[in-house]
């Protein structure tokens, strides 16, 4: 197997998935971020050591995808963005369906939120963390504090069963930090960072 990472190539016989992830692990130092990697033409963003674990030894060519802070900051930001943009009009649908008699179909949809806000809250966290912060960053740190007391509130009225109580969470509290955040991040991207095709 040919491991290809940014210009160094390293040619394996049958490597581990540990080995692997080790040789990428010792290049992502000093500013360089680990975005994902292309297995003979398939691009793949998450689960990674799963991925090589089940597919390592049929794989001929694993080139492994490495961004500046900048670069990989300006993917977090759009694809937060791009998550908000979804999951906003899906919190409108998902209160009124706590408001009527949630269905099966509801708490599926309402775990899908939580999924999705806990990898937001992560996004957030890396942003916190970078030095490629962006300028009105105070603002993201508030709406993540809010965020944050929405998500315990909800917890108490997930404990209780209270379904109104859950979609006022949602609808009035949720809502508009969604809506702040979703509008916070495009006026980032737009002045400091690059809109380009995550696809």
């Amino acid at each position: 197997m040919k491991l290809i990472i940014g210009e160094q190539v390293i040619e394996y016989i049958i490597p581990t998935a540990e080995e692997v992830i080790e040789r990428i692990n010792e290049y992502v130092t000093g500013g360089l971020y680990f975005s994902h990697f292309i297995a003979d033409g398939t691009e793949v963003y998450d689960e990674h050591e799963e991925f090589l674990e089940q597919k390592l030894e049929s794989i001929e060519e694993l080139h492994v995808v490495i961004k500046t802070e900048k670069e990989f900051m300006n993917d977090v930001l759009l694809s937060a963005e791009e998550y908000l943009q979804r999951a906003v009009p899906e919190l409108r649908t998902l209160a009124d369906d706590f408001n009527r008699v949630p269905t099966a179909d509801t708490w599926d949809r309402f775990e899908l939120l939580i999924g999705g806000a806990d990898w937001l809250n992560d996004m957030l966290k890396v942003v916190n963390n970078s030095h490629e912060r962006p300028s009105d960053w105070k603002t993201f740190q508030k709406l993540t504090s809010t965020l944050q007391a929405e998500v315990s509130k909800l917890g108490k009225a997930l404990e209780k069963k209270k379904n109104r109580e859950i979609a006022a969470i949602l609808k009035n509290g949720f809502l508009p930090v969604f809506e702040q955040l979703e509008k916070a991040f495009g006026e980032t991207i737009d002045s400091e960072f690059i809109r380009k095709n995550l696809n």
